[in-house]
């Protein structure tokens, strides 16, 4: 299964250290050039920015895009792939999770490898066991932070892009677990931490703490008036409690918990 990692030209300390970590993995990836706040104009970023709960910094849509263009790519090349950010840190038995997921593509469509300090609501049994591991799959019915690394499959990135055409884009993270149409799973223990995270759950690693979103600075700064302040709070006054019914209806069919973590695997 190839692996995708979503990497900013200027990200070149990041990049070492993941050519680090995959030769440790015995796994190779592929350099996706990350997209840039300078790729996209002044005028562009006004209209897919301000589409959604509040405005996007230039960042945040960078970082969205940047996913954009791997589901893209993962549709052209009509094969699963692994998506990762530059500060992904991953468990030793990647190699072995991403052999046993490859061959479950037909029931598949987004597995998380990750957690991000949140809890989850996921099945109360796991739905795979992957073999010759300890590692499961369990249905993943609402999270809500976090797009360090998964995989997806080419059903499950044309649903997302189609879901592009029905809602507005915002935060990466929040826009894939919306959509409800999405066949996800959660895999535990995690196979992935952010490195900003590690030390919450006692894991060493020498990739950089700070997230690429907080290292950009963003350029653009709009003074929002009266009218577009109530339509921002409108709209997530509205999000909130389509959230608070989902979150009541995936209750009932799963348990809301945290995702255990084990440290030894990393």
């Amino acid at each position: 299964m190839k692996v995708l990692m979503i990497n900013l030209d200027q990200s070149k300390d990041r990049l070492e250290q993941q050519k680090i970590q995959f030769f440790k993995l015995g796994l190779v990836f592929e350099r996706l050039p990350a997209i840039s706040i300078k790729d996209f104009t002044e005028d562009e970023y006004k209209k897919l920015a301000f589409s959604g709960q509040r405005p996007l910094k230039q960042s945040e849509l960078a970082c969205f895009l940047s996913h954009k263009k791997a589901w893209e790519y993962v549709v052209s090349l009509n094969e699963p792939c692994v998506v990762l950010e530059d500060d992904a840190v991953l468990v030793n038995d990647l190699k072995k999770i991403l052999a046993q997921l490859e061959n479950l593509e037909g029931s598949l469509e987004f597995v998380n490898l990750e957690v991000h300090g949140r809890k989850k609501i996921v099945s109360k049994q796991p739905t795979f066991m992957l073999t010759g591991t300890s590692f499961k799959l369990f249905n993943l019915y609402q999270d809500r932070s976090g797009t360090g690394g998964y995989i997806i499959f080419p059903k499950g990135a044309k649903r997302l892009l189609d879901y592009m055409q029905e809602r507005p884009i915002g935060l990466a993270d929040e826009f894939i677990y919306s959509c409800q149409l999405l066949k996800a799973y959660q895999i535990e223990p995690a196979a992935l931490l952010q490195s900003d995270k590690c030390q919450d759950y006692g894991v060493k690693t020498n990739i950089p703490y700070q997230s690429v979103i907080a290292l950009v600075k963003n350029s653009l700064e709009f003074n929002l008036s009266t009218p577009e302040k109530f339509q921002f709070k409108t709209r997530r006054i509205k999000r909130q409690l389509q959230l608070g019914y989902l979150n009541i209806v995936n209750n009932l069919k799963g348990s809301k918990r945290d995702i255990q973590v084990k440290a030894e695997l990393f």
